[in-house]
């Protein structure tokens, strides 16, 4: 790949972050992989901040979430806040997934909405503990809707990468 290409990094680094993010099995207890990842796409975002900068705010607000999850595992307050955080850090990781669709150029944009409903069944079900089987099956099927997300990033960094 010619290094100097910014553009299909950027398409290859958060397509790789994307496909880490959704293979991950729970969002609860995978703080510090998420972190990893979500540095890996701000990277990406970063790259193509002369483009769009709202990516590059969605990933650091993500990131910011992505810490206080982290940190808040020992407990207090934190430990109270941490469902609507996650859920919170999941929305932003799919608003930023509409907008680097928006960037690659993406024609197919169902799939981004689609992914919605399972997140907004996942928002609202993992605060009830009696709905927790609902909650990891909506979280599930929102990992792999999104990682159709991953797929078209990889796909844009073979075009960016084949177009210099």
């Amino acid at each position: 790949m010619d290094k100097r290409n910014k553009t299909a990094l950027a398409y290859l680094l958060i397509g790789v972050a994307a496909a880490g993010r959704c293979l991950l099995a729970v969002p609860e207890n995978a703080a510090l992989q998420e972190i990893s990842l979500t540095v890996l796409a701000l990277v990406g975002y970063l790259l193509l901040a002369s483009r769009d900068k709202r990516p590059v705010l969605l990933g650091g607000a993500g990131l910011v979430l992505e810490l206080l999850l982290c940190g808040g595992q020992t407990g207090g307050v934190w430990v109270w806040l941490s469902p609507a955080l996650r859920a919170l850090d999941l929305w932003l990781f799919w608003a930023a997934a509409l907008l680097l669709l928006r960037l690659a150029d993406c024609t197919s944009r169902r799939v981004p909405y689609i992914a919605a409903v399972p997140l907004a069944v996942y928002t609202v079900t993992h605060f009830i503990p009696a709905l927790a089987t609902v909650a990891a099956v909506a979280f599930v099927a929102f990992s792999v809707l999104m990682l159709w997300f991953a797929a078209v990033m990889i796909k844009s960094y073979n075009a960016a990468r084949v177009k210099k």
